[in-house]
């Protein structure tokens, strides 16, 4: 038994001191994709016709599931940062590759516009995340954009039995708030060659889950004119506002 416990002592140690291999980098091209902007009908019997679905944000992360022992570790040169997910369908793991940027993600108007070229390690990924910030003109909106100062912004139309609301949305998520845990499946290996689609999910595919649940856009069109406003400060906003920040109602998809 003690000659047992020996030699693995000693395979653990030469696996210890092993040279480690050299990271494989893989490019992959990332764009937008609109193709999940679909009708959704909320908890409330709403159902929802976007027109306008922007959201502004950075540094797009992708992630592997893996046993680091620390929230960060090095891999030849690679700061391997964990990502700790909210509950629900996906975990977090750690971030090996990255599209460094700020972006508008305008899955209406730019549907199929690409973003950049993300930097990943080989591996078998299995989630992406990434960081709310607040639009500016410095991202070519013009000067009287109703999406300048904020986070998001949605327009559409919402209908139940024979009521019509038309609707805008202007959000506001606080600075640094991360997306965490969306779904990204992708075995990357070094001649791997797809593009990666950044989608907005309407509703959730695996709980059904409504972008726009707890939403009563007749209760929001107060004065029953047919159109609403939802702007910051509102119970309607800060309902809207904690759907955006679900990682269910993203995804990422290799094309």
């Amino acid at each position: 038994m003690r000659a047992v416990r020996a030699n693995l002592l000693w395979m653990a140690v030469g696996l210890a001191c092993a040279p480690s291999q050299e990271a494989v980098h893989v490019q992959l091209g990332v764009a937008i994709d609109g193709s999940t902007v679909v009708d959704s009908t909320n908890d409330l019997g709403w159902t929802v016709t976007l027109t306008g679905a922007r959201v502004a944000v950075q540094d797009l992360q992708f992630t592997i599931l893996g046993e680091m022992h620390d929230e960060t570790a090095w891999l030849e040169g690679w700061l391997i940062r964990r990502a700790w997910a909210h509950p629900g369908h996906y975990s977090g793991g750690d971030v090996t590759g990255e599209l460094v940027g700020e972006f508008i993600l305008d899955w209406i108007g730019d549907d199929g516009k690409a973003l950049g070229m993300a930097d990943l390690l080989t591996g078998d990924y299995n989630g992406f995340n990434f960081t709310f910030r607040r639009a500016s003109e410095g991202d070519g909106l013009a000067g009287d954009d109703p999406m300048i100062g904020h986070t998001a912004y949605f327009a559409g139309v919402a209908r139940k039995d024979e009521e019509e609301v038309a609707f805008t949305a202007a959000l506001d998520v606080n600075a640094g708030t991360q997306m965490v845990g969306a779904p990204f499946e992708l075995t990357v290996e070094a001649g791997t060659n797809a593009k990666i689609g950044v989608q907005l999910e309407a509703t959730d595919p695996v709980e059904s889950k409504s972008l726009f649940d707890g939403l009563d856009f007749a209760a929001i069109d107060a004065d029953g004119d047919g159109a609403a406003v939802i702007e910051p400060g509102s119970e309607a906003h800060n309902i809207f506002v904690r759907t955006i920040q679900s990682h269910v109602h993203y995804n990422a998809e290799a094309q």
